[in-house]
Formats: structure tokens, sequence, C-alpha cells
């Protein structure tokens, strides 16, 4: 079965600034906006789990393996959209035409 494609936007925290600032200097900062895409590999209350790759070991199976996880707290989520149904989105990948055509 394949996981979901989604768009999720998530708020992250900022890279620290490096050395000492002085407090009454110090400018107003704001968590970062982001937006990330994948196949959703994990959901559940505290956790969702990105994969922008997913394979089939065995070269034509099921998708048995997934690289470049990444890992979004459900509390950072802003927005959750699933993008398209698994199959019309690997039917694209196979070479059965091209999304405008479905």
């Amino acid at each position: 079965m394949t996981p979901d494609l989604v768009l999720i936007e998530w708020v992250d925290s900022g890279q620290p600034i490096p050395g000492w600032q002085w407090l009454s200097e110090m400018e107003s900062r704001t968590p970062h906006k982001c937006v990330s895409v994948g196949f959703l590999v994990q959901d559940d209350e505290t956790t969702k789990v990105l994969a922008p790759n997913l394979g089939a070991s065995d070269g034509l199976g099921d998708w048995d393996q997934a690289s470049g996880l990444m890992t979004i707290p459900t509390v950072s989520i802003t927005k959750i959209e699933r993008l398209t149904s698994s199959s019309a989105s690997m039917a694209g990948a196979y070479g059965q035409g091209p999304l405008s055509e479905r």
C-alpha cells in the first residue's frame, strides 16, 4: 500500500544567534514558517514522518523502503493537505499518461 502524499505547513525554531546579545538591543524574533511535501509514512498523535522517496526492494512489488525521512512534531503543524490519491500519483510514475490527461 502506498502512503498518502501530503503537503504539511509547520513552524520551526530559528537558528541560534552566535555570540552575546544585549537584551536592550535584541530584535523581536518569530518562528519560521516551513512547508514540506512527501509520503506520510508515520501519522500519530505526536509525530508526522514524511518520506520524499519510496523504494521496492524487489524492483516490482510493494513499497517496503523509504529514504530521506523527515520528522515533524504534530504540535508544530498548522496545516496538512492530502495532495493526490495513491493510485493517481503512482499511475503517472509508470508512464500511464501525463496528469493533464487524467
